[in-house]
């Protein structure tokens, strides 16, 4: 037995509460062995004694074990009351071995993360950034089939089309006529022009009904009496692609919302999100599953911040940013240091509000940087897991999700569909807009004369949010679509918003298999 005063100090601490130490537990005893079982001894009550057995599965990593419990089976057993009930106690929990990774490491590149430099923007930024929109939507567009012969507005003003054509367009208004028709004024660099959507012409009425301002489309139709009427109304949309599948063992979790310093934070329930993870939680497929994480990605809102809204500081229960991430740099150290942890920030974090929001600051951020296995990304952001020799690897768009709340509200699909319970939703028409937040009010904008960092152009193989505090998971077009529970409880705000959140839930998404499962981590 090695670890003298150590390990005397650690059986004495033991014993103060009332833990008995047998002889042979003694004579199988590491020191490493007394330290990882004061956090298992804690859970149990009343008297324990720590024989040999207990010590081989403090070395298993057995920490989810009812100890209380399994104390009570050997003493059955020794009266003889029920003499199988130790043995089958322990041969379970043999069955509980965690999968071995096999020694695959995590594999992590930043393929995007926004990192230019802040400073004044003026009217012409704007106008530079959405002319990028333009151009690099108009790029996608361009390679559609339905828009063939397509004419500048400047064109059609000055001629006559009487042939099918197309222009490429961003919405800038949409009314509705007497008799029910809509009316889309759409411009390009070199003018403005009316497009009529007839009512008759129901699928493409419907897909102009969820139109937004400030979205980039393509039209096909006839040109007459000075408006194009639409036969067609093309999206940049996404392409449809085969799912990629890793050939090595492993998982990704996805998380959001920690909204660590809320007085609402559900602590308990993140404890239980860490017993699991480390091992010492759930049945054999629950810990097997548990073996294979190689990725946590936290899709922003990582602290629930100071004075995000209104009368927000009688809601906190850490007053201070500094101290939540200290906070949130304590409880996420207790991930496993093999585990990749990408993190980006969301509204409630301390970096600025608009978007795309800049990787967290040492300024505020530091204890959570400093820990060795985070990756600090901006809002949104682009990163490759899991590639090796033979293997791309996977993708990953990483949105907070801040202008989910502007197309839950403005567009109709979305809105008579569930709103808020349909993240998938709301997902899939910003994939179908190749844009992140196509209306320039569903988000604070920061304009970036050169490119459009908000623009869609990686397709990637997931798309992973969060803000709206609840959980789902699907697929679109081969992209995995999920959007991540929280670790809060209802706030006030929430309830004056008619937000219901559904927290505690952690989306598993196997890299082989291309399986989500939820697991709910609440009472």
């Amino acid at each position: 037995m090695g670890g003298g005063t150590d390990v005397k100090a650690s059986i004495g601490e033991l014993l103060k509460q009332n833990i008995l130490i047998s002889p042979d537990f003694l004579s199988s005893m590491e020191a490493e062995s007394v330290e990882g079982l004061k956090g298992a001894a804690s859970e149990a009550s009343g008297l324990l004694v720590l024989n040999k057995e207990v010590n081989d599965l403090i070395k298993k990593g057995e920490f989810g074990v009812n100890w209380l419990e399994l104390e009570r089976s050997k003493t059955l057993s020794e009266k003889r009351k029920k003499p199988e009930a130790y043995e089958l106690f322990l041969e379970a929990l043999s069955l509980q071995k965690p999968f071995i990774n096999d020694g695959v490491t995590a594999q992590v590149k930043t393929v995007f993360s926004y990192n230019a430099s802040p400073g004044k923007r003026d009217v012409a930024d704007f106008v530079s950034y959405y002319l990028a929109r333009y151009k690099a939507i108009q790029g996608v567009l361009l390679q559609r089939p339905e828009l063939a012969n397509l004419v500048q507005v400047a064109r059609l003003k000055s001629g006559s089309f009487s042939e099918s054509l197309a222009v490429i367009g961003m919405v800038k208004d949409k009314q509705e006529t007497k008799k029910g028709n809509l009316v889309i004024s759409v411009e390009d660099p070199t003018g403005e022009i009316n497009v009529i959507v007839s009512r008759s012409k129901r699928e493409v009425f419907e897909r102009a009904r969820d139109l937004v301002f400030d979205e980039v489309i393509g039209v096909a139709g006839n040109f007459r009496s000075g408006a194009v009427f639409a036969t067609n109304i093309v999206l940049p949309e996404i392409p449809f692609r085969e799912p990629k599948h890793s050939p090595e063992e492993g998982c990704a979790v996805f998380m959001s919302d920690l909204h660590f310093g809320s007085a609402q934070f559900l602590e308990e329930d993140f404890r239980r999100f860490l017993k699991w993870i480390n091992g010492g939680l759930g049945n054999q497929s629950q810990r097997e599953l548990a073996a294979k994480v190689k990725y946590v990605l936290v899709a922003g809102d990582v602290v629930d911040g100071v004075g995000v809204y209104q009368d927000q500081h009688d809601e906190l229960a850490i007053k201070d940013v500094i101290g939540q991430y200290k906070m949130c740099a304590d409880f996420l150290s207790e991930i496993p240091r093999h585990i990749k942890i990408i993190v980006s920030p969301g509204n409630h974090d301390a970096v600025r509000a608009a978007e795309p929001q800049a990787a967290f600051s040492e300024d505020f951020a530091a204890p959570l940087l400093k820990l060795p296995n985070v990756i600090s990304v901006s809002n949104p952001a682009i990163v490759n897991i899991d590639a090796s020799e033979n293997f791309p690897g996977f993708d990953v768009l990483l949105y907070h999700g801040y202008s989910f709340d502007y197309y839950v509200a403005n567009v109709d699909s979305i809105r008579k569909q569930g709103g808020y319970e349909r993240a998938d939703l709301i997902m899939r028409f910003l994939l179908q807009r190749r844009h992140l937040a196509p209306a320039h009010t569903s988000t604070l904008i920061l304009p970036d004369h050169s490119l459009d960092p908000l623009f869609i152009g990686k397709v990637p193989d997931i798309f992973a949010t969060g803000h709206i505090h609840r959980t789902s998971v699907s697929d679109y077009r081969g992209v995995s679509l999920i959007n991540s529970s929280c670790w809060q409880g209802k706030t006030k705000f929430q309830e004056r918003m008619g937000h219901t959140p559904q927290p505690s839930r952690v989306p598993v998404l196997n890299l082989k298999t291309r399986a989500i499962k939820i697991i709910n981590f609440g009472k």
